[in-house]
């Protein structure tokens, strides 16, 4: 059964280059955009069509609508078919979290929850005479893709990305440079802040 992420846009534009977009497919999944709930509702209907004609099922139950860059309105009521669809806070969309309202709102609390449950199974697998080369390498081929994953389709605040600076945990590796500034130990790992990987990933 297919599901429909309904998202009601109120911010930026539609266009990708000169391509307007309103709809966004992958696998079984759906991501339709319009700046109206009647724009929406018209492509539920053609859905609705779609699936009746070639016997294609839409989960109703799955599907959710989304605000971005504004409140979910109070008296809009969207219909697959007969099936009404559900306003919500927060959407997973291929393993990303999209909040309502302000486009750069970004939850990125299952990926922290993931990273460090790998990161702390090889600090414990290691062990306190650990080679702190070994784990930096480890870290950053098993750990980073767990929380890096889609980093290149978000808007990350100033402060978000500080936060993802400080998750990487070079002093927990090294137990040292608690006071101080880890560049000279990043340049000596060869590696480099997040918040430089996102940005390399984005360009």
């Amino acid at each position: 059964m297919l599901k429909i992420i309904l998202l009601l846009y109120f911010i930026g534009s539609q266009y990708i280059g000169s391509q307007f977009v309103v709809t966004i497919l992958y696998a079984d999944d759906i991501t339709l955009l319009s700046g109206s709930c009647r724009g929406l509702q018209k492509m539920l209907d053609i859905c609705a069509e779609f699936g009746h004609k070639w016997d294609t099922c839409f989960n109703a139950k799955k599907s959710q609508i989304l605000t971005l860059g504004g409140s979910n309105p109070v008296n809009c009521r969207l219909f697959l078919g007969s099936k009404l669809i559900e306003w919500t806070s927060k959407v997973k969309y291929l393993g990303i979290h999209i909040l309502a309202g302000d486009v750069q709102k970004v939850d990125i609390t299952d990926a922290k929850r993931m990273y460090y449950g790998c990161f702390n199974s090889i600090l414990f697998v290691c062990g306190k005479s650990r080679n702190e080369i070994a784990s930096v390498h480890l870290v950053k081929s098993c750990c980073l893709p767990r929380l890096l994953y889609g980093c290149e389709g978000m808007l990350l605040s100033t402060l978000r990305t500080r936060e993802l600076d400080v998750i990487w945990a070079f002093r927990y590796i090294f137990n040292c440079c608690w006071p101080e500034s880890l560049k000279s130990l990043q340049f000596y790992c060869n590696t480099v802040p997040l918040s430089y990987m996102i940005d390399e990933r984005k360009w």
